[in-house]
């Protein structure tokens, strides 16, 4: 796994999801006064300094606890241990060292975790309140305050230098392609179809695969690495220590991965959760490929198949674009083109656009309608555009007044080039910047 993991850990209501948020710079935990409001496990994609990493916060963590929510959540926190680089143990500077903080502390030597103890709600850093800690045997305390941010970039530094260096890849493949889906899907079973041999073991039980599974796959089209994931669900049904476990691996893979196959079961169709992991794809940067399984068990097949594409444009219309194909693993149906299908995914990440013609389009883009004025009556003035970056591919925009150009202006930019330049189903990042 190449994006590493951070898990956050405590005892309830030390300030986990307030750091947590602090840390991603957005309030996606609850956080609430009252102890054990944190239930189920957060993992999002994080960065610091330039280095991504996998960031989970956990629920209240009580060691020993009898009370069933207290088990699961000690399970939770345990497994998360069991799994992180690095393991962000928080306590709380207003109550001191208490016999919970002892038991995490005990259970996180016993593990042999690496671990940065980190005094929550200290509103000082030179607070003496700290060296009480130390007590812990877990290293230097770090003091910080979550709430207001004091401390949690010095925090972070620490953070970085237990990480694992980066793997160097000594030959890079044409692109990495990540296998994802629910459990039970067919993943591993059209890993098994394009290898051409048993290489990821298949069970019909749901989550079998628990871990990452890197496969090479040389083809017509090019040289890929293919990564068969578990199945990933929505957090709140998570049944075991492994399937989270699982579940890291597979967001870690789409981290790396230049191409997403998103495997849908076709009897059941686009759900929900296809949806969610689509979007999960396109955050990561990965341009996507929908791969509708098990078409051999459905009937009358050409207008099933214009129904399912008309469906998934109706219930979730801004991922109708996605390029999407019938396939089963099983009877091996309709996988010989899925090279070539793979191989045009993984060019629309690379793909450059010249700046003239860039800037040829952006005229005409704003003769058919003009940029509006703001409010004062002032509008602003779009220079020039130039692509800035790929995988995913970005543009940057050169404006004299980037405040004064509108949400809907940027948003009919938007809608102007993808249907002028294509890019169905990868990623962009539109960027606008002061003009100097």
């Amino acid at each position: 796994m190449s994006a590493p993991v951070v898990a956050i850990i405590g005892r309830p209501n030390v300030g986990k999801s307030t750091l947590f948020n602090r840390i991603l710079g957005e309030r996606i935990a609850v956080t609430h006064d009252r102890p054990g409001v944190t239930r189920d496990r957060n993992a999002v994609r994080a960065e610091w300094a330039g280095r991504s990493f996998i960031l989970v916060d956990t629920g209240g963590f009580l060691p020993g606890s009898a009370e069933p929510r207290d088990a699961d959540v000690r399970r939770q926190a345990e497994t998360a241990i069991g799994l992180a680089h690095v393991v962000i143990f928080i306590v709380d500077a207003q109550t001191g060292v208490t016999d919970l903080d002892q038991a995490i502390a005990t259970q996180l030597r016993r593990q042999g975790a690496k671990a940065i103890v980190v005094v929550n709600k200290v509103d000082q850093a030179g607070d003496t309140i700290i060296h009480d800690f130390h007590r812990l045997g877990l290293g230097e305390p770090m003091p910080v305050a979550a709430e207001g941010g004091l401390g949690v970039g010095d925090m972070l530094d620490a953070v970085l230098e237990y990480l694992p260096p980066e793997p160097l890849e000594t030959i890079e493949p044409d692109a990495r392609i990540a296998i994802v889906g629910r459990p039970n899907v067919g993943k591993s079973s059209l890993v098994n179809a394009l290898l051409g041999e048993s290489r990821v073991l298949v069970e019909p039980r749901a989550g079998t695969t628990v871990d990452s599974i890197d496969a090479e796959w040389v083809t017509p089209h090019g040289r890929f690495i293919l990564v068969d994931t578990a199945g990933i669900r929505r957090q709140a049904e998570f049944d075991d220590q492994a399937e989270f476990y699982a579940t890291m691996r597979a967001l870690a893979a789409l981290e790396r991965a230049n191409v997403a196959c998103l495997i849908v079961d076709s009897p059941q169709g686009f759900q929900k959760q296809e949806a969610r992991l689509a979007h999960h794809a396109l955050d990561a940067g990965c341009s996507v490929l929908l791969l509708y399984n098990k078409w051999d068990l459905i009937e009358g097949r050409e207008a099933a198949w214009k129904e399912v594409t008309a469906e998934r444009a109706r219930r979730f219309p801004t991922l109708a674009d996605l390029p999407a194909h019938p396939v089963s693993a099983t009877e091996k149906m309709h996988l010989a083109k899925l090279p070539e299908y793979i191989a045009q995914r993984a060019a629309e990440t690379t793909r450059r656009i010249p700046t003239a013609e860039l800037n040829d389009w952006l005229e005409q883009a704003q003769k058919r309608r003009q940029v509006p004025s703001n409010a004062s009556g002032r509008s602003p003035r779009i220079y020039y555009m130039t692509q800035t970056g790929v995988r995913p591919p970005t543009f940057t925009m050169f404006v004299n007044a980037p405040s004064r150009l509108t949400e809907n202006y940027r948003r009919y930019l938007w809608g102007q080039f993808v249907e002028h330049f294509g890019f169905r189903g990868t990623p962009l990042r539109f960027k606008v910047k002061k003009s100097e």
